[in-house]
């Protein structure tokens, strides 16, 4: 009886806490008769099996029933605040895979969010260690019981998880019995109708527990490695005859900018002086199609750099979580055909990863804030925002020019002194005339936003008045990798008005720019946005350089494709392929790299040993 009245408490704290969970999901906006239909449906009964899992895992960790029951949803409570604050400043939900960016959080959150944060970290541990001194651990008799009902219980979710959703054997001819109760299990990995929707069906927990079992669930699939022929026959098939050899032409240098938050606030004020942005105005050639809004840098220079896609890897940082091996990238073919190839960031050499992803994408030296200038001396370099100015960067974009003219140079070079938040007045007091009232608050977000813009458009300037001085010919590229974090200052405008899940491709186009200190013909960039995956085969065309057998197929996806997107995948109008035969080949090619043995990398590599024979 003892065990049985634990059970029904915990059935019971599970619903309650399943109930708070979707009204807050709702934004405390739940109509009784929502309410009603919800409590009713599987989606309940799944959401409080997720809720009791939680319970039961606690308690076999802690072993005491009250405190258990505490301690998980003190847990709750955290996770929903975390992303409720995700949510507020990012415009996206915590995901599992956020754990790995603990440190980049840390360093872009208010000192009062952090002041919160570690708040709530300390109470749970003081919560943790009393509740633990004052209730008896369990007897044998509930404890055992509890770790079979829990082995039970997620063996059957991860199963439940596994044919309903990676697998897709719910969606096959012959598939099991079980699968006609199985509509309404949470599927977080590919449902279409989105994460924010998700969050509100099932409550945040469930939604967050359901992307762990996905974790899991990629470990076990059996079927995702794609075989060496396959990936064979896809390059072979986009196969180009051309020498990678160019006697009659010198290789340009390729000078790449990605500016942090770059974007053009004529977009949302429409009062600003229009001369703002005048280099950017007069050398815009496209938009950059950004995979990400508001942040994840490092997804957005991943797609650029390795002309793979984020959205066959939903809500994972891609650097962190699959990229721990050496891949065919940009600079790994720019390098093989006789290119000094740089990357560099007026940040830590550490954050994203980028000391050890580097190398692997192929760059043969990467300049970081430490070796840009002496620590004794770095505090004089952040500004108030908390970031390094961006002079650092066009020092070392100069000096790098400057060294060994033998060989033409790729550099890829990463800004951070415009870095969100804006609540700082980090280039000092500003009086942008703005034709929406504003907050103080937003006021000054906006304004110091816009500030650091115009500052950008400076500095690209005279970088471009620099290279006019040197002999190589050299092409500057310029795109921001997503839209600012402006937070309510959207709101105040009504920039997402009818578009609440923002699906709006306009929510991820940022400026792309591209000058010359030499004739060049941009024709290859011009049209309304470029997707980041499919920079790199462009890039390559209007240089002049020859593409690789990869960076045909990928050129031949981007002939079919305008976009493939997190939010959305656009056909073009005409394409001299089977469409959908190569958007899996697409797919796959993604898999054998990030997922699978990456034969992509060895067959380039030794086509790469047989054309230098």
């Amino acid at each position: 009886m003892v065990f049985l009245r634990q059970q029904l408490l915990f059935i019971l704290v599970a619903f309650l806490s399943t109930c708070v969970g979707i009204y807050v999901a709702w934004d405390m906006n739940l109509t009784l008769h929502k309410f009603y239909t919800y409590l009713i449906s599987e989606k309940a009964i799944f959401s409080i099996l997720f809720n009791y899992a939680v319970i039961q895992l606690f308690f076999i960790v802690v072993g005491r029933k009250y405190a258990s029951l505490f301690l998980s949803q003190l847990f709750v409570i955290f996770l929903n605040f975390i992303n409720e604050k995700k949510q507020q400043y990012l415009f996206s939900n915590l995901s599992p895979e956020d754990i790995f960016l603990v440190p980049e959080a840390m360093k872009a959150t208010p000192w009062h969010l952090q002041l919160i944060f570690f708040t709530l970290i300390i109470s749970f541990l003081m919560a943790l260690l009393i509740a633990i001194r004052k209730e008896s651990k369990a007897t044998f008799h509930t404890y055992v019981p509890n770790i079979i009902i829990f082995g039970l219980l997620g063996s059957g979710l991860i199963y439940l998880n596994f044919i309903r959703n990676p697998t897709g054997a719910c969606f096959s001819e012959n598939k099991p019995m079980i699968c006609t109760s199985l509509q309404e299990f949470p599927n977080t990995r590919n449902d279409w109708i989105g994460d924010y929707r998700k969050i509100q069906d099932y409550g945040f927990v469930t939604f967050y527990v359901s992307k762990v079992l996905d974790n899991v669930t990629s470990v076990l699939l059996p079927n995702r490695k794609v075989s060496e022929p396959a990936v064979q026959q896809i390059l072979q098939q986009h196969h180009l005859l051309q020498s990678l050899e160019n006697k009659t032409t010198q290789y340009p240098n390729i000078v790449v900018v990605m500016e942090e938050s770059f974007w053009d606030a004529h977009k949302i004020e429409s009062g600003l002086p229009k001369d703002l942005l005048s280099f950017i105005h007069q050398n815009q050639v496209s938009t950059l199609l950004s995979p990400s809004f508001g942040g994840g840098t490092a997804n957005v220079e991943f797609e650029v750099l390795s002309s793979l896609n984020t959205a066959f890897f939903p809500n994972e940082l891609l650097y962190v979580s699959k990229l721990k091996k050496p891949i065919y990238a940009l600079p790994y073919y720019l390098n093989s055909i006789g290119y000094q190839t740089v990357a560099m960031h007026n940040n830590y050499s550490y954050y994203y990863n980028r000391n050890k992803v580097y190398p692997d994408l192929g760059f043969e030296k990467f300049i970081s804030l430490e070796n840009m200038i002496a620590q004794k001396d770095r505090t004089k370099v952040f500004n108030a925002g908390g970031w390094a100015t961006d002079d650092l960067i066009f020092d070392s974009i100069k000096s790098t020019l400057q060294e060994n003219n033998q060989k033409p140079k790729f550099i890829y070079a990463i800004t951070v002194e415009n870095h969100p938040m804006y609540n700082d007045d980090r280039f000092g007091k500003q009086n942008f005339k703005l034709d929406k009232n504003l907050s103080d608050l937003d006021q000054q977000k906006l304004s110091t936003y816009i500030a650091g813009t115009v500052r950008a458009n400076q500095k690209l300037q005279e970088l471009a008045e620099y290279l006019k001085t040197i002999q190589q010919p050299t092409i500057l590229v310029v795109f921001g990798d997503h839209l600012p974090n402006l937070q309510g200052v959207y709101e105040d405008y009504n920039f997402f008005k009818d578009d609440p899940e923002r699906k709006n491709l306009k929510n991820y186009q940022t400026p792309f720019v591209v000058w010359s200190n030499y004739k060049l013909d941009k024709k290859a960039l011009k049209q309304p946005y470029i997707a980041a995956s499919f920079v790199a085969p462009k890039l390559l065309k209007m240089s002049g350089l020859p593409l690789s057998d990869y960076y045909q197929f990928i050129s031949d996806v981007s002939s079919c494709y305008d976009a493939i997107h997190q939010k959305i995948v656009k056909e073009t109008q005409t394409c001299n392929f089977n469409k959908k035969k190569l958007l899996k080949d697409y797919e796959n090619l993604n898999r054998d790299v990030l997922d699978g043995h990456n034969h992509t990398y060895k067959i380039m590599q030794n086509t790469q040993e047989e054309m230098e024979k």
